[in-house]
């Protein structure tokens, strides 16, 4: 099944016309060179954290093992052939991995049937950069505090397979309700959307029943009088006829989304300390989906939030290798595909681990960062490398995945420390040397 897939990227890394789509002028990669159009592709996707010149060498080591170590492209070259590569590539190669996956991989987890995915956004911090900072706008900080350069990532993932089917990054201050809106271009008849309680609107409602999709969103109670109302009703749930205030009238109609009332249902949940939860969905189904379900439905969303800690702990996303505006989106874009192909190999070693652990009092899962540690290097060779190699090469991984995992230990759960916290910078002048 994997294999598949990564037959696939190597036919579009090879292609001309996957080429002729993603370069930034006519001329770029028409020569025979050392870093050619799919070797940039490849090393960009290599989980790349340290300095230019530290992971062009390591990268070639790996491309080339039959040279002797010696410097094959200085890291000014490197940086003039980025400059000609537009991050549309690796959106585009995501799109087709992503697809191939769910094609291929018939057994993916689903939940009553769907597709579980949670849409959610978080700052990133960016380069402290002029075009960097206008492209992507700050944070103001206080009277004594300097301006924090950041960018809105809004992803469409897959919680239960771990998958980002979609993500942008954009201006700080764009609408985290418009992001959610253009993922779900990315939706299948089968997906279920799982939202914060950020995203109320009369108008995403409107269009998630448009499009013929599903929801389960957490209310604002305390922002709604019909929301709070029947949190203090005592009703476990009940169903209700939205209406369109103005502002929402006017917001559908500058979207093109019908103004008519919506049938919606609430549903109460109480929480570990008693706050009590209300929840707004269009799973109409009392029997199907009962109120316990969607409480435990809604935990699920926890994923999305576990999908930045990786990606900002242990991929480094944040960790950004350029100092341009097309340098950020082609770190960001590339991550977000390494650890998606990451995520498809760490699922294939889930299965192994699920039956070698059935008799242990304990559930166990992969320890997803010892898979990115052991996929850097590995994936240049599944991507330069003959195709007739994949099958053991992929078969390897998946055993050596396997073998490092921790128990799942349920119901735990720890008070969040913020005193302590702090945002871990990276300086583009400052990499590591290892």
């Amino acid at each position: 099944m994997l294999e598949n897939i990564y037959n696939l990227l190597n036919e579009t890394l090879s292609s001309e016309t996957f080429k002729i789509q993603h370069r930034l002028t006519e001329t770029s990669f028409s020569r025979t060179r050392k870093l050619s159009f799919p070797t940039l592709l490849t090393y960009f996707l290599n989980l790349t954290k340290g300095s230019y010149q530290q992971e062009l060498d390591n990268f070639f080591n790996i491309a080339n093992p039959d040279n002797p170590r010696f410097q094959v492209v200085t890291k000014s070259t490197l940086s003039q052939a980025r400059k000609q590569l537009s991050y549309t590539a690796f959106i585009d190669l995501n799109q087709q991995a992503v697809e191939a996956y769910y094609a291929t991989h018939t057994e993916f987890k689903t939940w009553h049937g769907f597709r579980l995915c949670a849409i959610d956004g978080s700052q990133f911090r960016v380069p402290n950069e002029p075009n960097i900072v206008k492209a992507f706008g700050v944070n103001p900080g206080k009277d004594n505090q300097k301006d924090c350069p950041l960018a809105l990532v809004s992803v469409y993932y897959d919680v239960l397979n771990h998958i980002s089917i979609d993500s942008s990054i954009n201006h700080t201050t764009a609408s985290e309700r418009e992001c959610a809106a253009a993922h779900l271009n990315y939706a299948h008849s089968k997906d279920l959307s799982i939202l914060d309680r950020g995203y109320n609107a009369f108008w995403l409602y409107a269009f998630y029943e448009t499009t013929d999709r599903y929801f389960c969103m957490r209310a604002k109670s305390n922002q709604s009088l019909l929301y709070k109302e029947f949190a203090k009703s005592g009703k476990t749930q009940t169903v209700i006829t939205l209406k369109a205030n103005k502002r929402s009238v006017n917001q559908c109609i500058e979207k093109g989304l019908p103004t008519k009332p919506l049938k919606l249902r609430l549903v109460s949940v109480e929480l570990e300390d008693g706050e009590v939860e209300v929840l707004i969905t269009n799973l109409m189904d009392e029997q199907a989906f009962p109120v316990c379900e969607l409480k435990e439905l809604y935990h699920l969303r926890w994923g999305a939030e576990e999908n930045y800690k990786r990606l900002k702990q242990w991929v480094e996303i944040e960790n950004f290798s350029g100092k341009s505006v097309l340098s950020v989106k082609q770190d960001f874009y590339a991550k977000v595909l390494s650890t998606n192909l990451t995520a498809m190999v760490a699922n294939a070693a889930q299965q192994q681990v699920d039956k070698a652990t059935a008799h242990r009092k304990h559930e166990y899962q992969v320890n997803f960062a010892q898979a990115l540690s052991k996929m850097k290097n590995t994936l240049i060779e599944l991507l330069l490398f003959s195709v007739r190699k994949l099958q053991g090469k992929l078969e390897a991984l998946i055993d050596y995945i396997a073998c490092t995992i921790e128990p799942i230990r349920r119901g735990r759960s720890y008070s969040r420390s913020t005193s302590k916290l702090k945002n871990r910078i990276f300086y583009c002048s400052y990499k590591r040397a290892k």
